[in-house]
């Protein structure tokens, strides 16, 4: 997945993850965690063959295909893109946990084993729209587990402002497998897209930050940035 999808990745991990695996990408707003996220999944998909579905719940798909095209990034047919932004107009009291979880029943069952790549975008956006209670937790908690049982990769992107920690609302970053920072460092008056992994079980990695260049369609990591 990350060894497959990202240029030069093998710098930083010693090996490569297996599904379930479930990872959070998170980082500031601008800092491309929704094109970090297509690139490598298409990247994958493309070279796999198998299935994967993109659930959108803030940004419509017509943004979506305009952020690809001005990365050169062109979506492989097996990347299924589910728009929920229309069915939130429509229905403000929308459980959006069990609506996704009744999707990737379906495209389980339809798929089979094919179906093997998961991504929520965003976290942040179903918790905009929900109650953010120990109730909440709960069925975030159920809802990751779930994910797990259907033996995915699974990416849950969320934004996060520098400082924070990865538990943002709730545990996710103590339930996910692995965390995926992404950001934006000021060096010599220019602006520089960072990585920097901050957990990933059962993998030995670099904690260092790296500088990254996502353009042509696919992610690059350029190397490690030093203070």
């Amino acid at each position: 997945m990350f060894v497959g999808g990202i240029t030069r990745m093998e710098r930083v991990i010693s090996n490569d993850i297996e599904p379930p695996y479930l990872s959070l990408v998170t980082g500031p707003p601008g800092s491309m965690k929704t094109s970090f996220s297509l690139s490598m999944i298409s990247n994958h998909l493309k070279r796999t063959g198998e299935f994967g579905l993109y659930c959108t719940v803030e940004e419509t798909v017509d943004s979506l295909l305009k952020t690809c095209n001005s990365m050169g990034l062109e979506l492989p047919t097996n990347l299924q893109i589910t728009d929920l932004t229309e069915l939130r107009k429509e229905n403000e009291a929308m459980d959006y946990l069990k609506f996704t979880k009744r999707m990737i029943q379906h495209f389980k069952q339809e798929r089979g084993s094919q179906f093997s790549v998961f991504i929520l975008d965003s976290l942040g956006a179903i918790y905009s729209l929900t109650s953010v209670d120990e109730e909440m937790r709960k069925k975030m908690f159920g809802f990751f587990d779930f994910l797990r049982t259907q033996g995915l990769y699974t990416f849950i992107i969320t934004e996060r402002q520098p400082g924070e920690h990865a538990e943002l609302q709730g545990n996710e970053g103590f339930i996910a497998d692995g965390i995926i920072n992404l950001g934006l460092d000021r060096r010599n008056g220019k602006i520089v897209r960072t990585l920097q992994i901050e957990k990933m079980r059962h993998v030995r990695h670099s904690m260092e930050k790296q500088a990254i260049d996502i353009s042509s369609g696919s992610v690059t990591i350029l190397g490690p940035l030093f203070d």
